[in-house]
């Protein structure tokens, strides 16, 4: 075998190593890019079903929130005319002549006080309001 033979037989061995190599470098390169982008899918996807569990949570809050702002808007509404009602009673003719009284007591004794009608509301307060709320069936 001369020379040239040997050489060009050892440059076309090198050749198909470096073709060898190469194709499994891209082998190696395809593969490592799979595993990124399935992993990148991965983590697409846990990021989207936190995103709308959040979501859901937050328009729960939301609903939650009007409901309760809604029961607090008729909730103010009865109070005002509950109260609108006993300020008008109170203020009836029937009632100026009444003298209510109050009352007190102690350790020492009970005692009665003198009640304006003005004042019944603030002394009664939640009781009438509960009653009154009670009886109408509110």
């Amino acid at each position: 075998m001369s020379l040239e033979k040997i050489l060009d037989k050892i440059e076309l061995e090198a050749r198909q190593e470096v073709e060898a190599i190469l194709q499994e470098a891209h082998k190696r390169a395809e593969s490592i890019k799979r595993e990124a982008e399935a992993r990148a899918k991965e983590q697409a996807e846990a990021i989207l079903r936190q995103a709308e569990a959040e979501a859901r949570l937050e328009a729960s809050r939301l609903v939650t929130q009007a409901q309760l702002q809604g029961r607090m808007e008729i909730l103010k509404t009865k109070r005002a005319l509950i109260e609108k009602v006993l300020t008008e009673a109170l203020q009836s003719e029937a009632l100026k002549d009444v003298k209510l009284k109050k009352a007190v007591i102690s350790r020492e004794a009970v005692k009665e006080e003198a009640l304006p009608a003005n004042r019944l509301l603030e002394e009664l307060g939640q009781d009438v309001e509960s009653d009154i709320l009670k009886w109408l069936e509110i």
